[in-house]
């Protein structure tokens, strides 16, 4: 996997504890709190479990459906990545596309949770903007190389008050950019044919992160 995906894949999950953090009576108003908490949760499960997650693919997906997939705005993240095309497809398009998105980043996600290796990661301070419905997390992850990879969630509060992550940054490249364009280049290269492009999606691969030890 690409350094890319896989420090999308690494960080990303850790906003599937984001719903049990927010699950009281009054849901936490600080997001930098939700993802401490959901931090601190899914790596000691990654931990506990790993030597499993790695023998066994089922309890591996079924920790994404359970505990990632639900909390992340998936939907709207497949709106964004299908841009202009989003007006031109037909409701069934649409229906397909989510589908095939969806099960991208699954195995996105899966292949993050079994590859992570102890890197440290930090949630810094959160500083409030404007509207309470939106935020914006700032973590850090360190290498073992001493590389700092800096991620940025971009986060938008739904009905029930929970936080979900809508976009992100990695390194300074914006991920809904990114697929976004991917996704162009894949219509292209299908002539234009929707379904073809849908048939062939997948996000491609990006490098953003220099290692210092390449």
């Amino acid at each position: 996997m690409n350094r890319f995906l896989k420090y999308v894949a690494l960080v990303l999950p850790m906003l599937a504890l984001v719903a049990p953090a927010t699950a009281s009576a009054v849901p936490e108003a600080n997001p930098q709190v939700v993802v401490q908490t959901a931090v601190d949760s899914l790596l000691a499960r990654i931990v506990k479990d790993k030597k499993t997650l790695q023998k066994s693919p089922t309890a591996l997906n079924q920790l994404v459906e359970q505990n990632i997939s639900p909390f992340i705005d998936i939907p709207g993240i497949a709106r964004g990545v299908m841009g202009q095309y989003f007006r031109q497809a037909s409701p069934e398009q649409r229906d397909r596309f989510l589908g095939v998105f969806r099960q991208s980043m699954i195995r996105t996600y899966a292949n993050g949770l079994v590859a992570y290796d102890n890197e440290k990661i930090v949630v810094k301070p959160y500083k409030p903007g404007d509207d309470s419905n939106r935020a914006q997390v700032d973590v850090e992850v360190t290498l073992d190389s001493g590389t700092v990879v800096p991620v940025t969630f971009q986060m938008i509060r739904d009905g029930q008050g929970s936080w979900k992550a809508r976009n992100l940054l990695v390194n300074g490249l914006n991920l809904g950019l990114t697929f976004r364009k991917r996704f162009a280049e894949v219509v292209e290269q299908s002539g234009g044919n929707l379904d073809k492009a849908i048939a062939a999606w997948s996000p491609g691969p990006i490098e953003v992160v220099k290692d210092k030890k390449s």
